[in-house]
């Protein structure tokens, strides 16, 4: 066995740290969100709005047909933030993570809840109005603020839905400041009305991660419920966070845990190549970029790929 060339070794550095975006445009091509919408007795909702936010990057809006269903193509990776709203019911937040564009996320299944007399004040539908406009312009300082005040308003406390809802809303605000500490005690409120949401469970320990807290984030992983794990990227995005901070091993063991969930997860593959290729394992990398010639010929993993291959004896 020879060593590797510097420069195919940078090659397979740069492809191994994501990079971050930097033009206002949402779109890609090969990714996709498809989903559905119902009503709480599991009806479709037909017309409600779909609304799909990159942050810093845009989105775009959809209506739902008859079967209230929704489905779109040619979107970039990264973490989506989706309100989804209908006439007579609560509107609804949540994330969708595409990490790549060759990711594919089970369809998202959305109930909504029928309207409920709002209570709150005028000033408090007011300011929640002028917070939903400050967070998309990027004023996330001022936009937590008018989210909080909206929070402290007893008639907003009392409904759940409400409250949770507004709970989400400052941690998306707080992640985008970076301050994962405080976001985390948002979700965890959003947690503690539904201790079996594995969806915020694992959100929570990717942004613990992600803030620096390793050890809060794997304890947080080490509670969810494997059998009830069905997308492999809830895996993959951890081991992405844990080999940009040099974690090579650890990174590996949840590249595993992505493939097998999905065993033609290719994303899960080639990190997991990379990360074995780090630590001169050229038997196990020359296995993963193999299985990524054949689960993926043509992409640009693949491309890179075969150049490891070339280069491993």
């Amino acid at each position: 066995m020879r060593l590797i060339g510097v420069r195919l070794v940078a090659l397979l550095a740069a492809a191994a740290i994501p990079v971050l975006a930097t033009a206002q445009d949402w779109k890609g091509t090969q990714g996709r969100f498809e989903g559905r919408v119902l009503d709480p007795d599991g009806k479709p909702i037909e017309g409600a709005t779909v609304r799909l936010e990159l942050p810093g990057r845009g989105g775009t809006t959809l209506k739902t047909d008859k079967k209230g269903k929704w489905a779109i193509g040619g979107v970039a990776a990264g973490r989506w933030n989706v309100d989804i709203e209908a006439a007579g019911f609560q509107k609804k937040q949540a994330y969708l993570m595409l990490a790549s564009e060759l990711s594919r996320i089970p369809p998202m299944e959305t109930r909504l809840d029928r309207a409920v007399d709002p209570g709150p004040s005028a000033e408090v539908m007011a300011a929640l109005k002028d917070a939903d406009a400050a967070f998309e312009a990027e004023r996330y300082p001022e936009a937590r603020a008018l989210y909080e005040k909206a929070l402290a308003d007893p008639k907003v406390a009392a409904q759940d839905a409400a409250r949770k809802a507004l709970h989400i809303r400052i941690a998306r605000a707080l992640s985008q400041e970076g301050q994962y500490e405080k976001e985390l005690e948002h979700l965890q409120a959003v947690l503690d009305m539904d201790p079996a949401d594995t969806q915020i469970l694992s959100l929570m320990a990717q942004e613990a991660i992600k803030g620096g807290m390793l050890e809060k984030g794997m304890g947080l992983l080490s509670k969810l419920d494997e059998t009830s794990v069905k997308d492999p990227a809830v895996y993959f995005n951890v081991g992405v966070l844990l080999l940009n901070q040099q974690k090579q091993p650890e990174a590996i063991q949840y590249f595993t845990k992505s493939v097998a969930v999905d065993p033609a997860y290719v994303d899960g593959y080639f990190q997991r190549g990379l990360a074995y290729l780090g630590q001169q394992k050229m038997a196990e990398a020359k296995a993963d970029f193999q299985k990524v010639l054949e689960l993926a010929p043509g992409t640009p993993q693949a491309d890179t790929a075969k150049a490891a291959l070339g280069q491993i004896k």
